[in-house]
């Protein structure tokens, strides 16, 4: 039985697919929050408070328990061609099934834009140079499966805990400092690619994490307190979410902090013998890990059933269309997981 004084990091790969879950709803609230401001209803008030303070940074989350369960994967089987494969196949796959037809709907027949365009948007280069988001996470991490093999180098090789923390540190400032430098010296570029960029940290802090937890390392529990008393001054008091790239920062380390806590609760919770606690304690993971399981499906179907329907006028702003959104990408994601299972399957 865990100490209800300490936190154990190894409760982190226990909830991973809980978190995600969570996660990727707060993906999809945050769409509806931008949606408001865009259209200017119902922004003011809880809607513009989580638009200010949570924003994107489950993105940001998504990326750190990637690089936790690489860090896992890797450790168990560190063979470049076999995770290569598996882990590009893993998001081609449903990316090109859902991309394809999007992409030929939107550039081919409603803007009339060409197949030179839409080469160009179904292979990103219109993301780097006329800042073409749609589907922009799937760009994300392909880069960090790309480059994860070094950063896990980085943090492997390390002689001590120090070490490693400093590597981590300097590899997130090199980042950060990368981005800067196109600020200041080409700000289209930075303009284009700074949500991808910003964002490379949270994935190289995940790949640490996963280190943290596959040497079962625990901490005074205090500390979350202390996380999180700190990333609320960092996001509140001194305003920092609304900083550009440390805007992003300061979301991400708020939520980080919160999903620490949840962790937390749900562990503690998860050792009484209280007959009630116990079902809402199964409750609540059963349904955020099944969320969890489609995270990938239900981005991908959930960024493109809102375009659409908001380009036909039926704007998810409004609660109604809203929900419609929302079931349609849930029924949508789970047979877009069978038709990705079955293909994947055929490929091996």
């Amino acid at each position: 039985m865990q100490e209800k004084s300490k936190f154990y990091f190894e409760n982190l790969s226990k909830y991973r697919k809980v978190l995600m879950g969570v996660q990727i709803i707060l993906i999809i609230i945050f769409h509806f929050t931008e949606d408001c401001k865009i259209y200017d209803v119902r922004f003011p008030g809880i809607i513009n408070l989580f638009y200010r303070y949570i924003r994107s940074s489950g993105v940001d989350m998504f990326l750190l328990l990637s690089g936790l369960g690489l860090y896992f994967s890797w450790k168990k089987k560190p063979e470049p061609k076999t995770f290569y494969k598996k882990r590009y196949m893993r998001i081609l796959i449903p990316y090109f099934i859902v991309a394809v037809p999007a992409w030929i709907w939107l550039d081919i027949f409603w803007m009339d834009k060409g197949w030179g365009a839409f080469f160009k948007d179904i292979s990103f280069i219109s993301f780097f140079f006329e800042e073409t988001r749609w589907f922009w996470y799937i760009l994300m991490i392909g880069i960090c499966y790309w480059i994860f093999p070094y950063i896990f180098a980085v943090v492997e090789t390390a002689a001590d805990r120090i070490t490693e923390k400093m590597r981590v540190l300097m590899v997130c400032a090199l980042s950060t400092l990368l981005l800067v430098m196109l600020q200041l010296y080409h700000n289209d570029l930075y303009t284009s690619v700074s949500i991808a960029v910003s964002r490379i940290p949270a994935f190289v802090i995940g790949v640490l994490l996963g280190k943290v937890v596959y040497e079962k390392r625990e901490m005074p529990r205090k500390n979350i307190g202390i996380f999180l008393a700190l990333a609320i001054i960092i996001a509140w008091p001194l305003q920092m979410a609304g900083k550009s790239m440390l805007g992003v920062y300061s979301n991400a380390f708020l939520n980080f902090a919160f999903s620490l806590l949840f962790v937390y609760i749900l562990a503690t919770i998860s050792e009484s013998k209280n007959r009630g606690i116990a079902k809402v304690h199964a409750f609540i993971t059963s349904v955020l890990g099944w969320f969890g399981k489609y995270t990938l499906e239900l981005y991908l179907i959930h960024v493109m059933v809102r375009k659409i329907m908001n380009t036909l006028g039926y704007h998810t702003y409004r609660l109604a269309f809203e929900g419609i959104m929302v079931i349609i990408s849930i029924i949508l994601a789970v047979a877009l997981s069978r038709i990705t299972d079955y293909i994947h399957g055929k490929l091996r």
